[in-house]
């Protein structure tokens, strides 16, 4: 017997204490724990003026103190194992109960909705993580729903994401290319991807015309998940970018968000970011007045102003706005664009509202080894979506790291530069509050005060449901939604192949 009488006493005191004092979800005491902690204060205080008197009604009984001791120590086993076990039960390990706030609902949980089932009677969600997800008895319950709607069926999944393209693109003057981009050489080919003039592409459709136009110029290969696997491990080797397509885990998502009353179930009425502008063009921007992050200082220009606001609202709140049968709707009328982020292990600096169940739905985007789409899992920065009304435009842009982007439903148009173009483009500075973004209007580029935008190249692609583009570090890219559309994507740690062009550009 190793410990006092004593000490046991005192173990089982405290013990007693944790488990009696009560905390609120936000990790705040209100005023009735303020209360409780300081009566369990004044109740240890007491017990320990009266030293062993926790055991007077055993001495009473005519148990001698050795054996006062032993019971003690038994009991104190069988507390440690009763903890133990209610850990094991209600899934209290590493990552199934790690933010209260956080994991299932960007909101404090509600009797009822958020409570966990024990690990034997939860439905498992078929590929998740131990450390990421939505632990919530709520997800479960949708997820067994619609996971008996639509168990796998890689035929049954292929066919329905078919069934939502509207269109097919075609190539602009194949013939004066070097490759198929449908039957693309196992290694990448000298010049890829081709490149044209940024005039040309732009004149041939403009950024503010979302009609549908089918003959594009499109430079970049397209791979079948099943068929080019090691092609697309040898174009992202080479940090090129790429589409994959009919990849069986991205489609069986994609027939899931697009099945009838799943989107408004699994958002419910948690309330994400929603940024407004009073026109299609949206710029990301870093508040003058925010710091986090910034590794230098923020040189405001005079009179500058934010591109566009932000509220927080409910997906089916934005939905009503993006959801417009206006047919007079053009680029100078108001447009909403929908964002939510998983956090995974991006901590305090992640937006507190996090729907960690994109760690669930979007299995291919997970921070784990052996996925074409993530090289880095330890680099990952959470996944991020965002859903974009008719019309939004994402000012041109390069990203410091490698993306992968998933379109989950509608179209969406990207226009690609290469790093090299970088001079060409106009960037407003690293000190500016919309820095590596783009300073021309590229539906109306000005270029008598950018007369190096006529020099620039770029190629596109329409990126449709089920689609994967592979975007390597610092690849531009300017966006263009051509209708409602879901889009997600998740980073991996950074290419350094290009870095020179763009520190030499002033980054």
């Amino acid at each position: 017997i190793l410990f006092s009488k004593e000490n046991i006493v005192s173990i089982l005191m405290q013990r007693r204490s944790v488990n009696s004092d009560v905390v609120h979800l936000d990790g705040e005491e209100g005023p009735s724990n303020v209360r409780s902690r300081r009566y369990m204060q004044h109740r240890r205080r007491q017990r320990r003026k009266r030293g062993s008197g926790g055991f007077d009604f055993l001495e009473r009984m005519g148990i001698d103190a050795n054996a006062q001791v032993v019971l003690a120590g038994i009991v104190l086993l069988c507390l440690t194992a009763a903890v133990v076990l209610k850990m094991r039960l209600s899934g209290g390990s590493k990552g199934d109960g790690r933010d209260i706030n956080r994991i299932g609902s960007n909101k404090e949980r509600k009797e009822g909705k958020h409570n966990h089932y024990g690990r034997g009677e939860q439905y498992r969600i078929p590929e998740a993580m131990r450390e990421f997800g939505d632990r919530s008895s709520r997800y479960a319950e949708l997820r067994e729903e619609y996971d008996a709607l639509l168990p796998p069926d890689p035929q049954r999944s292929r066919q329905a994401v078919q069934s939502l393209i509207k269109r097919t693109y075609k190539q602009i003057d194949p013939s004066s290319m070097s490759y198929d981009i449908y039957n693309c050489p196992s290694t990448p080919p000298p010049g890829y991807p081709m490149q044209w003039k940024v005039t040309e592409v732009l004149n041939n459709w403009n950024p503010d015309d979302v009609t549908p136009h089918t003959d594009i110029y499109q430079g970049l290969c397209v791979f079948d998940f099943e068929v080019d696997f090691e092609k697309a491990l040898n174009y992202r080797e080479a940090e090129l970018p790429f589409i994959v397509r009919n990849d069986p885990e991205v489609l069986r998502a994609t027939e899931r968000w697009n099945y009838p009353g799943y989107m408004k179930k699994l958002m419910d009425d948690d309330k994400h970011r929603t940024e407004y502008s009073k026109n299609n063009h949206f710029m990301y921007f870093v508040p003058p007045k925010a710091t986090v992050g910034r590794k230098h200082h923020m040189n405001t220009p005079k009179g500058w102003k934010p591109p566009h606001k932000e509220f927080r609202m409910t997906y089916e709140e934005w939905l009503s706005h993006a959801d417009t049968t206006d047919d007079n709707l053009g680029p100078d009328k108001p447009h909403w664009y929908h964002r939510l982020i998983g956090c995974g292990s991006m901590g305090k600096d992640c937006d507190h509202f996090s729907s960690e169940y994109l760690f669930d739905e979007l299995t291919f985007l997970q921070p784990v080894e052996d996925k074409l789409y993530v090289i880095e899992p330890e680099e990952q920065k959470g996944i991020h979506c965002r859903f974009g009304m008719k019309g939004v435009i994402a000012e041109n842009h390069f990203d410091a790291t490698r993306n992968a982007i998933v379109l989950l439903g509608g179209e969406r148009r990207y226009l690609l530069s290469h790093p090299n173009q970088c001079e060409n483009l106009a960037l407003y500075p690293k000190d500016h509050p919309s820095a590596r973004h783009s300073a021309i209007d590229w539906s109306n580029p000005d270029l008598e005060t950018f007369p190096q935008f006529d020099r620039a190249t770029v190629n596109e692609v329409v990126m449709q449901a089920g689609d994967v583009l592979y975007l390597p570090t610092y690849w531009f890219h300017h966006i263009i939604s051509l209708e409602i559309n879901y889009q997600c994507n998740a980073r991996s740690g950074v290419g350094e192949e290009r870095y020179r062009l763009i520190e030499e550009c002033g980054f």
